[in-house]
């Protein structure tokens, strides 16, 4: 049994903490602490869960409910009652404690490494994301640019609407015309119209 959580991947993108084996020895305890006092245990559990459904009513309080910190001591007594959910490194000076603290060491270093690999990963997403984002507004400005040129300069009136359903480009078209880039269907989020022109 590993001595930290479990990170694993259930997707190629997206990781979890697995804290499984951590838990077990605590459930193990509550276990036997039911078994040998189950009214007092099954009680404690009750207050614990009333004091929850208290804390979730008062979420929007942001941590500021009374709830919240009611069932948080309770959840620590009862789990002082079993032994705490402390696990003790050797205390000896021999070659067992130091092969336990390599051990853990080295499972910290397994999950560090996967995870400054995962925060890579979804920083070159987001910059990405914003490159594309970048040359679609520059794009539509050449588009807008090219449009004005072929109606002769005239002026141009100007609104926005939502980002276009079928391919999330640019909300920036001219009216009943078709997305530049390649949607292919006529008109949508079109807020470009050009505007009279004034007579001399």
């Amino acid at each position: 049994m590993g001595h930290l959580p479990v990170l694993r991947s259930e997707h190629p993108n997206r990781l979890v903490m697995d804290y499984g084996q951590l838990v077990a020895p605590v459930l193990i305890a509550l276990a036997r602490a039911w078994r040998e006092d189950p009214e007092g245990v099954g009680a404690l559990f009750a207050d614990i869960a009333d004091r929850d459904d208290q804390a979730r009513t008062e979420a929007h309080l942001d941590g500021l409910g009374e709830g919240e910190h009611a069932r948080d001591q309770l959840a620590d007594q009862l789990l002082a009652e079993v032994g705490g959910a402390q696990f003790h490194l050797r205390q000896t000076c021999d070659r067992h404690a130091a092969h336990q603290a390599r051990r853990i060491a080295e499972e910290a270093r397994r999950m560090a490494g996967s995870l400054d690999a995962h925060a890579h990963w979804i920083t070159v997403a987001v910059e990405t994301a914003e490159e594309e984002r970048t040359a679609r507004y520059e794009a539509e400005l050449l588009h807008l640019r090219a449009l004005r040129d072929q109606l002769g300069h005239a002026p141009v009136a100007a609104t926005l609407t939502a980002s276009c359903q079928h391919c999330n480009c640019w909300a920036h078209h001219a009216n009943d015309l078709p997305c530049h880039l390649g949607c292919g269907t006529p008109g949508h989020a079109m807020t470009e119209r050009p505007a009279a022109r004034q007579s001399a």
